[in-house]
């Protein structure tokens, strides 16, 4: 899926290694994908550090900040713990799924791992935001603050002119709002910046596969694997399912999709062989070479999210 952009705001992805030698691998590993065409992502930085105060310092303003560990280790803990915060995702990018028995670095699992990495904190992340309208109300009261205590300091002014400056104690008042005034609208200002386009990112809400099914056809779903395999093969635009859940926009959407797929599957017979001929068929008219592809399908590897 291919996303237009020129209208939505790019994923800030920042990676922090073990050294240098392991940051060199890495990025050759993400050279070899096209994050920002395919899937709308940068990684902006890749840091060879385990220094808490220069991890803070390059990590800060990112979305999702991947920390390579082998597993949640001592470091990755302290770094979790500390990079953290109401704006951003902290994933881990596992060196045990990048290394073989033989100390060799995989480029290919490295690829892989990075993918999952990025896919996994994205949902999370998604699943974080669920506040949004709380923060915008904080945001708007915020503001209407501001405005009353700008109409009372320009109502100050007028009242000190009039006196012609000789209340000792209005000059106080007065220069004590000025304070109040100028540290609010710095606190407003940075407010602002960090959510004024938090519409723009795309985000996604999850829900359980196996209880919206039931909700909706009062069933049991009793072919999963069809279902995962229709959407992968037909790549609905802001779907994905995997590991028994359905990733959409809203709810809505995901009911919608979900009784495409049933319909389908009951227009051919629910036979698994029939359904993927159909698709392979498809995939076929498309000339699509999926062996010499360097593209990676997120859709075909949704299965490793919650590993």
């Amino acid at each position: 899926m291919n996303i237009d952009n020129s209208s939505v705001s790019k994923v800030d992805v920042r990676l922090i290694v073990s050294g240098p030698e392991m940051a060199e691998l890495v990025s050759k590993s993400i050279n070899n994908i096209d994050l920002e065409t395919d899937y709308n992502i940068i990684v902006s930085s890749i840091i060879p550090t385990t220094d808490l105060e220069i991890a803070k310092k390059v990590a800060d303003g990112a979305d999702i900040i991947l920390i390579g560990g082998s597993g949640h280790d001592e470091t990755y803990n302290i770094l979790s713990n500390e990079l953290k915060d109401d704006y951003n995702h902290i994933g881990l990018f596992n060196y045990n799924n990048i290394i073989d028995d033989h100390n060799n670095f995989d480029y290919g699992s490295a690829k892989t791992e990075i993918l999952n990495a990025i896919i996994k904190a994205g949902l999370t992340y998604s699943l974080n935001i669920v506040n949004i309208h709380t923060l915008e109300n904080k945001l708007l009261n915020l503001t209407r603050k501001y405005n009353n205590l700008l109409d009372d300091y320009n109502q100050l002014i007028e009242e000190n002119k009039v006196i012609n400056q000789s209340n000792i104690d209005l000059e106080e008042e007065i220069s004590n709002l000025e304070d109040t005034i100028s540290n609010l609208k710095s606190n407003f200002s940075t407010f602002k910046a960090r959510f004024e386009d938090i519409h723009k990112k795309d985000i996604l809400e999850v829900f359980n596969l196996e209880k919206l099914w039931l909700e909706i056809f009062k069933e049991k779903i009793s072919n999963e694997d069809k279902v995962v395999l229709a959407t992968n093969k037909f790549k609905p635009e802001d779907i994905i399912i995997g590991q028994g859940y359905i990733g959409a926009r809203d709810k809505q959407s995901a009911i919608e999709w979900l009784k495409i797929v049933n319909t389908s599957l009951m227009l051919l017979d629910n036979d698994y062989g029939s359904l993927k001929d159909e698709l392979d068929d498809m995939n076929r008219e498309e000339n699509v070479d999926s062996e010499n592809s360097s593209d990676f399908n997120i859709s075909d590897n949704i299965t490793n999210f919650f590993d």
